[in-house]
């Protein structure tokens, strides 16, 4: 990890962001980085200090007792109204759970969304790789690491530029780095986050391709798909229809049987002369 990497992780890793293996990362840097350590330990101590004001300013704060016991009155009424309203509200939402039915699965937008966001903001935070090379390398590197197969797509008018252990929230994923206009002059590089992780209990709404699901979060784009018990969600600044033209052409290509080889020279007798 380099100085300018720290940089652009301080605040999540100090917000406690991180997970324990990618804490490792950065703690390894600090080690061996005097002015990098320096900059963190005064972040810490404004933290403590602005904690250690705020507290104070509570806790030597009381309100008036003429405000108080009005403040106490209603909620011991308030109390009392929820008492009595108890069993309205509860008969109240069997209703609602019982005309729901079998459409409860429209409800399942805020955890199709938890998974969208926590892989853009891992994605965001541009983590080294740990493994670098050709797509069977990448492969062969995941074996044994996590509890599933690890598939590397061919995306199409891209270059694989590593890969690293990564989590989607609480689910081990592997995390696949490409490069779109890597090998353009003047072109900017895009960077394009591949999240695989296992979702044996389909918990996580993903459709099977060539269909793609996408949505958005932290300025980037996610396409959601699964093959499977794998869930796979990619994650790049490109646009939507770039996106989804990507992955219809790797799922293509995917689909496309192999053609048998066959020999350019037919074997012929060989006649010995006399």
């Amino acid at each position: 990890m380099t100085c300018q990497e720290l940089d652009s992780i301080l605040y999540p890793f100090l917000d406690g962001e991180f997970q324990p293996e990618e804490r490792l990362e950065v703690e390894a840097h600090l080690t061996g980085c005097a002015e990098c350590a320096q900059r963190v330990n005064m972040e810490l101590r404004m933290r403590q200090s602005l904690r250690r004001a705020a507290r104070h300013a509570v806790e030597s704060t009381r309100a008036p007792d003429a405000l108080r016991a009005r403040i106490q009155l209603g909620i011991r009424q308030e109390q009392r109204r929820d008492t009595q309203m108890w069993w309205l509200r509860a008969s109240a939402a069997a209703v609602v759970v019982l005309m729901a039915g079998g459409a409860w699965m429209a409800l399942r937008p805020e955890q199709h969304q938890r998974f969208v966001e926590d892989a853009a903001r891992r994605h965001a935070r541009q983590l080294p790789v740990e493994v670098a090379g050709g797509h069977e390398h990448v492969e062969a590197w995941f074996d044994g690491k996590l509890d599933h197969r690890v598939s590397v797509p061919r995306l199409p008018d891209v270059q694989l530029s590593g890969a690293r252990i990564s989590n989607v929230t609480d689910r081990p994923a592997a995390y696949i780095s490409y490069e779109r206009n890597a090998d353009k002059q003047g072109a900017p590089a895009r960077r394009i986050g591949l999240f695989v992780f296992d979702d044996a209990k389909r918990e996580v709404e993903a459709p099977p391709l060539p269909s793609v699901q996408v949505g958005s979060s932290h300025g980037y784009n996610v396409a959601v798909w699964r093959d499977e018990e794998i869930v796979y969600e990619l994650v790049s600044d490109l646009d939507e229809s770039d996106i989804r033209r990507m992955v219809a052409e790797q799922a293509a290509a995917k689909s496309r049987p192999s053609r048998p080889v066959s020999p350019d020279v037919a074997a012929r007798p060989v006649v010995l002369q006399p």
